[in-house]
């Protein structure tokens, strides 16, 4: 009995030991795994950032920024790119190619070619045009378009908490977080900009948005905005409530889609005037540098706009929203200091030809009536040796007339004074000949 004791605690001893070895085992070989697992996924995680860092940053020395934004893309695509270093101020490439692809969806809008879109859904069917001509209901709040200018203006807290209205006020061609809102078709996009009515109920929608932010339309008709009288508490609401940036946003990009864009270029001014000349909006202030300006459709206005933004932008030399060396005038100053180089070089050169040709003028002047002299010198001279023989045969020919007037002999005399005359003639026209080519030679 007392062995079979002692065997079943050396049994269950070992048992345990076995156990306990298995465990520690198990243990160690789980952490060897979890860490490597660690290691693994911290490796990827840094190399995933690196990659994303290099996708949507970019360094504010390269200006490299054209390649996406194309605000600057005739000025800079001679450019020689350099090295980026990530450890200064960045931009936000992601906003620069959200950007991008909206101005690229909306070229060609005003074309009457209605074959680019025959693919598309909902053909037949203009749901955000029906809305504006109020025959259908906004989804799911289930509001009539007179509706929201009428009782839903002045209303902030729902303007602020409801986040499916603006998707129906402000149609664009992009998803947005009410799937019961209908996208813009290129086809519906045309309808609606020829649709006087539907584009003065969007302006409605417009002075809507823009007095719960604070805002004021003072003209209609170049699109300039103002603080409006309330603007104070607003503008907090504004500041503290950042998806509001979003639906500004997608505002502007309405308002180029649809036919509207001499509001955009005002509204986006007035924000980097608030932003950066009274240092107001803070929380806005990267929105309107990355994705506000870029939203304007016309090219020149959004240059005007980068150059008043990197006016006022402090400090400069962290501004990244445009190449700054066409920003600071320098190029500007340089083309004007090469075009004043030019012209100065091209009045000296023509004044030099001017003088050149006059004096060769004067050169070949004084050559030609050099060798006219010489000529006549020697027609003179010709002359000269044929008048005494002339003169003598004429003399022969009377007296042999007087002597011999009745001479077989007067015929033949006759012929020779011919041939005399002939030869004389010949030698006169071989001289003239002679002395035309030389002239003609010290002419060429």
């Amino acid at each position: 009995m007392f062995y079979f004791t002692y065997f079943l605690k050396f049994l269950k001893s070992l048992i345990w030991g076995v156990l306990r070895s298995v465990r520690i085992l198990a243990t160690l070989f789980w952490r060897v795994i979890w860490r490597g697992v660690v290691s693994t996924t911290f490796v990827l995680a840094c190399n995933s950032r690196l990659r994303l860092r290099n996708i949507r940053q970019i360094n504010m020395e390269s200006d490299d920024e054209c390649e996406l934004d194309s605000t600057w893309e005739e000025e800079c695509e001679n450019k020689t790119p350099r090295k980026k270093n990530y450890k200064k101020r960045s931009r936000n490439m992601s906003a620069a190619k959200d950007m991008q692809d909206f101005r690229h969806s909306c070229r060609n809008l005003g074309d009457d070619d209605d074959n680019d879109d025959e693919d598309e859904p909902g053909e037949g069917h203009f749901y955000n045009l029906d809305f504006y001509h109020g025959q259908i209901k906004s989804s799911p709040d289930e509001v009539h378009i007179d509706e929201f200018h009428q009782t839903w203006k002045g209303q902030y807290h729902w303007l602020e908490d409801c986040h499916s209205y603006i998707q129906w006020l402000f149609p664009i061609q992009e998803r947005g977080v009410n799937w019961d809102a209908h996208v813009l078709t290129k086809k519906e996009i045309k309808a609606f900009r020829k649709d006087e009515e539907a584009k003065r109920k969007l302006v409605e929608s417009y002075k809507l948005m823009l007095d719960f932010y604070g805002i004021r339309l003072v003209d209609e008709t170049t699109g300039e905005v103002d603080r409006a009288p309330n603007w104070t508490d607003r503008f907090r609401n504004l500041n503290r409530y950042t998806h509001n940036n979003l639906r500004i946003t997608r505002i502007l990009k309405c308002l180029g889609t649809l036919g509207l864009q001499h509001y955009q270029a005002p509204l986006v001014k007035f924000f980097l005037h608030v932003t950066l000349e009274k240092e107001q909006l803070q929380r806005v202030k990267q929105s309107v540098l990355d994705y506000f300006m870029f939203a304007v459709l016309d090219k020149s206005e959004r240059q005007e706009l980068v150059r008043f933004a990197f006016k006022h932008f402090k400090p400069q030399e962290q501004f990244v929203w445009g190449p700054k060396k066409f920003l600071s005038g320098e190029v500007d100053s340089k083309n004007e200091e090469n075009k004043d180089n030019n012209t100065a070089e091209h009045k000296e050169q023509m004044e030099t030809d001017e003088i050149t040709n006059d004096v060769n003028e004067i050169h070949d002047n004084n050559h030609v009536g050099s060798i006219e002299n010489e000529i006549n010198g020697e027609k003179d001279q010709q002359a000269a040796d044929v008048q005494p023989v002339e003169m003598g045969s004429d003399k022969d020919n009377k007296d042999e007339h007087d002597s011999d007037d009745n001479s077989p002999c007067n015929s033949g005399d006759n012929d020779v004074k011919k041939n005399q005359e002939l030869s004389d003639s010949d030698a006169k026209k071989e001289g003239e000949v002679q002395c035309d080519k030389r002239l003609a030679s010290h002419l060429c």
